[in-house]
């Protein structure tokens, strides 16, 4: 598939979730990069408080973003927590400069901001953190890029709080096993309850045609987008903390991804358009 035409008014805005350990930040940072080769410009957010979807991405300088979670100045400030009663949090800050301040590049200026949510024992909820990254997804998407992909948290949490509630499109990391599987189901719920309405599985890490069909029929009738096969080349590059090579089977499923996610992005384009 062709790149798209200039940027328009509607970027499209991905996320990426499924249960803890299924590959969702190897799938970002694959789909993120085969984008960005095709033209478009890519915002990552990586919103997973174990934080390394930069480990997925080539990096324009030898330097690791520095996780917005460690500014608790730009937070507090963001949140504009000295101006609202102690415990409480305002639901709409401005988050605009956050963007330079939780920002590195990658493949020739695509930008990456890692949020690195995490905290401590007994130090209480995610609220305002939860509130800044829905404004940021809001106000980013908006300014700098034709696609915004969240890489997020494992599990619910990010679908039961409605914090990624207006993305165009969640994807669903399935691996083989019935757990994962169960998951993808909750998440499919949860989607539908805030209302978007694309929201498609994807299999991550079968490694014979017995797996595959085994998580085609725990998905019963909700056909998966993409399937990426186990490549042992990929694991390596993660105990490395080196980007994998996009090679064989395992770009042709980052490809066959891609061209999905432009085909929302083209019908999103013309929905608009009429």
């Amino acid at each position: 598939m062709k790149s798209l035409e200039a940027p328009d008014d509607s970027p499209l805005r991905i996320a990426v979730v499924g249960k803890g350990g299924v590959g969702k930040t190897t799938i970002s940072g694959a789909l993120a990069r085969v984008l960005a080769g095709r033209g478009l410009r890519i915002l990552a957010l990586d919103a997973d408080p174990d934080a390394n979807l930069a480990s997925t991405l080539p990096l324009d300088e030898d330097r690791l973003p520095v996780p917005l979670a460690q500014r608790q100045d730009l937070i507090r400030s963001v949140a504009d927590s000295e101006n609202v009663p102690e415990g409480l949090f305002l639901l709409n800050p401005d988050t605009g400069y956050l963007l330079p301040e939780g920002t590195v590049t990658w493949g020739c200026g695509n930008k990456l901001v890692v949020l690195g949510w995490g905290k401590a024992g007994g130090e209480g909820c995610y609220c305002s953190e939860h509130a800044v990254l829905r404004r940021l997804l809001s106000q980013a998407s908006r300014q700098t890029a034709d696609v915004t992909l969240i890489d997020s948290e494992a599990g619910l949490e990010h679908m039961s709080r409605g914090t990624i509630a207006g993305v165009d499109l969640v994807l669903v990391a399935v691996e083989p096993g019935r757990r994962s599987a169960d998951t993808a189901a909750s998440v499919r719920k949860l989607a539908a309850d805030l209302g978007i309405r694309h929201v498609h599985p994807v299999v991550s890490g079968y490694r014979n045609g017995g797996e595959l069909r085994a998580v085609e029929e725990w998905l019963s009738g909700w056909p998966p987008v993409a399937a990426f096969p186990f490549d042992e080349r990929v694991r390596q590059a993660d105990l490395l903390g080196v980007p994998p090579s996009l090679s064989g089977s395992f770009l042709s499923a980052a490809e066959q991804l891609a061209d999905f996610a432009q085909a929302i992005k083209q019908s999103q384009s013309m929905e608009a358009a009429a």
